[in-house]
């Protein structure tokens, strides 16, 4: 009777087993290593590959993302001509500017009235502007500041810049103004805190003005209602130069309007920009 593949199974897996288990000849060692080196080599080349196919990708990201900014540059520029443009303001304002702090000198040709509030941003940008036009104009131009704050979190600073001005004059207020303006993040009672004791102001008075919310609001609003509804003051950094509002601003802008102030020119009769 002959032995069924079932019988025969355990024998065939011996004779394979010990094939396999059969020492290579040199030749079949020297024609395996070869061809694990050749492997080797495929996977080198393949790394190489896709570290290239990496970098170009991540360069075509890089691309894709300076496209999108430009498009998007390219949508808001086109919804913003699409606005209807704000007709220019050419009111000559007699603006009252009263105790206001100011810097430069007191009979100056050009009044510059800057309506500021110390959480803007665009405020903060215009600091060292309208200080670049005091060093240009040192004897020709007077810096006035009008509190203007846009959100309640500004007004403790704003309570605090007034404290330093009823304490210590003009150069207490730009004292406070500067060290608020220097890190506007800073508009908490105990930063602002910090910044009066730096400058020597009575405490006591300052905790007390800090603790009631309604003097903080009587300090901080003192010029806005009259910005408002006399001026026509909506946002900051709202700019009046000898009455007439400056926009855009700018250094360039700046130069150009005093320069013609003091040709001479009166303001009425000046270009809006």
């Amino acid at each position: 009777m002959k032995a069924s593949w079932t019988s025969r199974t355990p024998l065939l897996a011996l004779v394979i087993g010990l094939l396999l288990a059969a020492p290579l000849t040199a030749q079949q060692a020297e024609s395996e290593a070869a061809t694990i080196a050749e492997l080797k080599q495929q996977q080198e080349a393949l790394q190489g590959e896709l570290t290239t196919i990496k970098s170009e990708l991540q360069a075509i990201r890089g691309e894709l993302k300076v496209v999108l900014r430009e498009l998007r540059a390219l949508r808001a520029s086109q919804a913003q001509a699409k606005k209807p443009q704000r007709k220019a303001d050419t009111t000559v304002y007699d603006i009252e500017i009263g105790d206001s702090p100011f810097r430069g000198p007191k009979d100056a040709k050009v009044t510059i009235v800057e309506y500021s509030s110390f959480a803007c941003g665009w405020c903060t940008k215009e600091v060292p502007t309208l200080k670049s036009v005091l060093e240009k104009y040192p004897n020709d131009v007077r810096w006035v500041f009008k509190h203007f704050p846009l959100w309640d979190r500004a007004k403790p600073a704003h309570a605090a810049a007034a404290l330093a001005y009823r304490q210590q004059g003009n150069e207490g207020f730009w004292k406070m103004h500067d060290l608020v303006f220097s890190d506007r993040k800073k508009l908490d009672k105990d930063s602002l805190r910090g910044y009066a004791e730096q400058l020597g102001l009575d405490l006591a008075e300052f905790d007390a003005v800090m603790a009631d919310d309604a003097k903080i609001n009587e300090l901080s609003s003192v010029d806005t209602a009259a910005a408002r509804t006399k001026y026509g003051v909506r946002g900051t950094p709202s700019v009046f130069v000898n009455g007439l509002k400056l926009s855009p601003r700018g250094m360039d802008n700046y130069q150009k309007r005093i320069d013609t102030l003091l040709k001479g020119k009166p303001a009425a009769a000046l270009k809006v920009e």
